[in-house]
């Protein structure tokens, strides 16, 4: 990892930089260092962590933790597969039943959830159903989530890492009511793909070894599998 790089494009303060090598240099044991250790070992609070983990474009501790681990896996194993190739895969695995339960839910609301980026991709997914003649809305209506509304509501939640603990509050309040829930998500082994009833995973592909800092592609790949399925919606 390039610190410099990382410095002068995010403008990190010192503090920041030396919880970024902290993470590094424990990136083995990264999925048992809570944010509290992190804080306590680099002398700071987690509020500050927070805070980096925002500066950095991520949803929050969890969603920064997956990304290095993931960033550091990619790096150590080689792959052929590409971005084009990964949402090719997920697109014939899901076209057709994911196109079914858009169709089977015209009549309901389709609630979208999302944090950071994962936001700004749910408000272009909701201008979408609403120009095809869904029923949308991008914002959270914890009272729309009751189990009254069960028949009448599907959730989609869209999450890289699939640990946000915002995104996993209201999850479950969908899973207890007996909700419908789709969701997008980046990790096969988060607690957001277990919650889900139509889980689509979507890795995203970071190997570009010519690249100081390699693009997160899992919000692009999310666009692309969401335009095939809407533009095939009979």
């Amino acid at each position: 990892m390039n610190f410099e790089y990382l410095r002068d494009k995010y403008q990190l303060s010192k503090i920041e930089q030396n919880i970024l090598k902290y993470l590094y240099d424990n990136i083995d044991n990264l999925k048992k260092i809570g944010i509290r250790k992190v804080a306590q070992d680099n002398f700071t609070s987690t509020t500050i962590i927070y805070k980096l983990c925002k500066k950095l474009g991520f949803e929050g501790y969890s969603d920064m933790i997956y990304n290095i681990s993931y960033s550091s896996k990619s790096n150590d194993t080689d792959t052929n597969v590409d971005i084009f190739s990964n949402a090719y895969n997920q697109l014939n695995l899901n076209l057709v039943p994911l196109s079914k339960t858009l169709k089977e839910s015209k009549n309901k609301l389709i609630m979208l959830l999302g944090v950071g980026y994962s936001q700004m991709i749910a408000n272009y997914m909701s201008e979408r159903f609403v120009i095809n003649g869904f029923k949308c809305i991008a914002n959270t209506h914890l009272q729309l989530l009751d189990k009254s509304n069960s028949k009448d509501v599907l959730l989609i939640a869209i999450s890289n890492s699939g640990e946000s603990s915002s995104i996993l509050d209201v999850v479950q309040t969908a899973k207890n009511n007996d909700i419908k829930i789709i969701s997008f998500v980046g990790n096969e082994n988060s607690t957001l793909a277990k919650l889900s009833d139509f889980p689509i995973i979507l890795k995203g592909f970071e190997k570009f070894p010519n690249l100081k800092n390699p693009p997160n592609t899992f919000f692009s790949e999310v666009l692309l599998l969401f335009e095939c399925i809407i533009s095939n919606i009979d």
